[in-house]
């Protein structure tokens, strides 16, 4: 946030306009802005011009991917990468992967020891319903994960472990929406303080969908047979599926009283998984059985996170 003088002239005032924001619009003098006066706020548009592209350029090091994202997520329309030998296939399939989980990146110009990427954005995605679909997608994992396990199901583990994927896909999106909302001037405090909270709702999110996997993982390596103490679990990812649906209505909604009511339910969940993990460990169960109640209690801890942000 930069702070200006207004300046008098005349009857009329006069507030100088940042050269890093003239530069990036291609503005000079005499160029046309449009001015909206809101109640507290004064916004500032340009009017007939083109913008400005945000290059990112990047030479290629063991870093090259992490660099991607990061730029990616900082709002480049623009990735330039160069690099000091030339292309092979798996450096190419490497990028290719990574291009995968950020919507709207593709390769537009490609040579020997160069790749240019260009995302290719909507402006008008709605962050509250991105945060709902990760909502459903975590979901559902976590309660696959387990069927899968109780059916001996190894396609439906494999099917939520590729859904983690999807879930680092909308991650990346809504974490670059949300970041380049932060650079807009003129954001209220309050603005300020909700895109925060997405920031750390959808973290939390994507955690548990990397639980989920977990899960998922677990059961590819095991054959144990106990159907009771998964029927049982299965029934508690049930509620918390529910649950979760509901934390994030209320969180999205802002509504104090039913996430300061769910975190309640929550604790409640979250002491039963505990006297059940510590009831497969007395009963001597195969590993899988506590491992995978340890999970669901890392999720029942983000949930609780989750309703934290709007009751507390």
């Amino acid at each position: 946030m930069e702070h200006r003088k207004i300046v008098k002239i005349g009857g009329s005032y006069y507030i100088s306009l940042p050269k890093r924001w003239i530069d990036a619009h291609n503005l000079k003098e005499s160029s046309i802005v449009a001015v909206k006066a809101g109640r507290g706020v004064l916004e500032v548009y340009p009017v007939g011009v083109e913008t400005k592209m945000e290059i990112a350029e990047i030479v290629a090091d063991d870093f090259l991917l992490q660099r991607l994202v990061t730029s990616y997520l900082d709002g480049a329309e623009i990735v330039d990468i160069r690099f000091r030998d030339d292309l092979n296939a798996e450096l190419i399939d490497k990028l290719e992967k990574t291009l995968r989980l950020l919507v709207g990146a593709e390769i537009v110009e490609e040579s020997r020891n160069r790749i240019v990427i260009q995302c290719f954005l909507r402006e008008d995605y709605d962050i509250p319903s991105l945060i709902y679909r990760v909502d459903r997608i975590t979901s559902s994992m976590y309660v696959d994960a387990v069927r899968a396990i109780l059916k001996k199901d190894k396609e439906l583990a494999q099917s939520v472990i590729s859904r983690d994927d999807k879930v680092d896909k909308l991650f990346f999106l809504i974490v670059r929406l949300i970041r380049s909302s932060l650079k807009k001037a003129g954001l209220k405090s309050n603005e300020l303080l909700k895109l925060l909270d997405y920031r750390l709702a959808v973290r939390n999110l994507e955690r548990i969908g990397d639980y989920g996997e977990a899960i998922a993982k677990i059961s590819l390596g095991v054959n144990a047979s106990i159907p009771e103490f998964f029927e049982q679990l299965a029934v508690f990812t049930g509620k918390i599926a529910e649950l979760q649906h509901e934390v994030v209505k209320s969180f999205i909604n802002k509504n104090i009283y039913e996430s300061s009511r769910y975190e309640k339910i929550l604790k409640n969940l979250y002491n039963e998984l505990n006297e059940l993990r510590n009831e497969a460990l007395k009963k001597g169960l195969p590993p899988i059985t506590y491992l995978t109640v340890d999970r669901i209690i890392r999720i029942v801890e983000e949930l609780e996170d989750i309703a934290g942000l709007t009751s507390g």
